[in-house]
């Protein structure tokens, strides 16, 4: 019990790391402040979700993607430690079972949260890998003209009339 209360404050510290970069990135501060040179600019959306997924979206001001991002890496990482903690636990029960059988169901649970740990940590690469492909779609596509829908009326030779219909997506 006291064991898995300090596996919780550890994630914990590290949740609240992460919250204080993210909060740090988004003061109020940053918006009275004059523009920078360009050999000065801060990360950019994609360098931001490099390093964190969500921030990028953050910066972009997308915060539904931005908090659903770090959300599911946030959970993947429990997964990670908690199973890990509960295998390490399990291997230290197999290392002093008294008995063959106790060994052999000992044994059993770590390979169990092992697999779970590797699955998690499977899930948290692939959650980090579509964050990093949603913020580069994201940058790809600010330059582009936005969506939209376009309607003309032209009077073309010989007094016709024409109506355009245009939509971009």
């Amino acid at each position: 019990m006291l064991n898995s209360l300090r596996r919780m404050n550890e994630i914990a510290g590290i949740l609240a790391v992460f919250l204080c970069l993210f909060l740090a990135s988004s003061t109020p501060a940053a918006a009275f402040e004059q523009e920078r040179p360009p050999a000065e600019k801060s990360l950019g959306p994609l360098e931001k979700s490099l390093l964190l997924p969500g921030w990028g979206q953050f910066s972009e001001k997308r915060y539904i993607e931005g908090a659903a991002f770090l959300a599911a890496e946030a959970v993947c990482l429990y997964g990670v430690f908690a199973n890990d903690h509960l295998g390490n636990l399990n291997y230290d029960l197999y290392k002093s079972a008294a008995s063959t059988d106790d060994a052999v169901r000992f044994r059993q649970l770590v390979e169990k949260y092992d697999g779970r740990r590797n699955r998690f940590l499977l899930a948290a690469a692939a959650v980090w890998a579509a964050n990093l492909v949603d913020i580069y779609l994201i940058v790809k596509n600010k330059g582009k003209t936005d969506k939209g829908f376009s309607f003309r009326i032209e009077r073309g030779g010989h007094q016709k009339i024409s109506f355009t219909a245009a939509c971009r997506f």
